[in-house]
């Protein structure tokens, strides 16, 4: 049975690829290609409805459970937390937490707050805005910029908490039924699977480039390191601290 959290972590994925894509320049060799892209915006367009659809389908995802209901709102409360910890970033300073209006708007962007505006908080956009917030870990160079270790461990704790609790809460096999929303998901996940083909074959690292963790995929790491983290991170613009 698919999950909402596993929809949304998909389509955060999937956005994610969009903006690290849109930032490379034309003779970058791991700039995806354009009929790959209109494939995965397309996807992310189509599981968006599939999934409201399968929401309507279920009389409403989170109203049977308190529990799972309480952990959205500590989302929301999180996430909003960080979008004002990047607002309140001190411009064009050489601090350390100093960011120009181009990085600031695309840290926002990275963390999913399209042209810097906090927008409708649904359900399905809160996941969506929680998964992208784990995800600016490796994704976001300056570490100032990204959300502070307590939210982030509260979001992280809020989706266990949902992915636990949400097969009741929603009717469980319910969802199984809905068949378009499940195609949607495994035909999004099917091109994100080409991207990191592509990366893998843009590198004579193959599956062991770094670029890999700038869309969310883990990159082989070398015999002997799995202890090792990595810290992957997304090339600084030009006169960013």
């Amino acid at each position: 049975m698919i999950t909402n959290l596993e929809v949304s972590r998909t389509l955060a994925k999937a956005k994610l690829i969009l903006v690290v894509d849109a930032s490379r320049p034309p003779s970058d060799s791991f700039k995806l290609p354009p009929a790959l892209l209109a494939l995965i915006t397309t996807d992310i367009a189509a599981l968006e409805a599939g999934d409201s659809s399968a929401h309507a389908a279920e009389g409403g995802r989170a109203g049977a459970s308190a529990s799972v209901r309480a952990a959205f709102e500590k989302i929301e409360s999180a996430v909003r937390a960080g979008y004002a910890g990047i607002a309140a970033l001190i411009g064009d300073s050489i601090l350390p937490t100093g960011i120009s209006a181009a990085d600031r708007l695309a840290t926002f962007t990275i963390y999913g707050w399209e042209k810097g505006e906090l927008g409708r908080f649904t359900d399905e956009r809160l996941l969506v805005l929680a998964e992208l917030a784990l995800q600016g870990e490796t994704s976001i160079t300056n570490a100032a910029w990204r959300y502070s270790p307590t939210l982030i461990a509260l979001i992280s704790s809020q989706l266990d908490l949902i992915e636990d609790e949400e097969p009741d809460a929603t009717g469980g096999e319910r969802q199984v039924s809905v068949s378009g929303r499940r195609t949607g998901l495994e035909l999004l996940q099917t091109h994100l699977s080409r991207a990191r083909y592509h990366y893998c074959a843009s590198s004579d690292d193959l599956d062991s480039t770094k670029e890999l963790a700038k869309i969310s995929f883990q990159p082989r790491r070398p015999k002997g390191s799995a202890n090792t983290p990595t810290t992957p991170s997304i090339t600084p613009k030009p006169g960013a601290p």
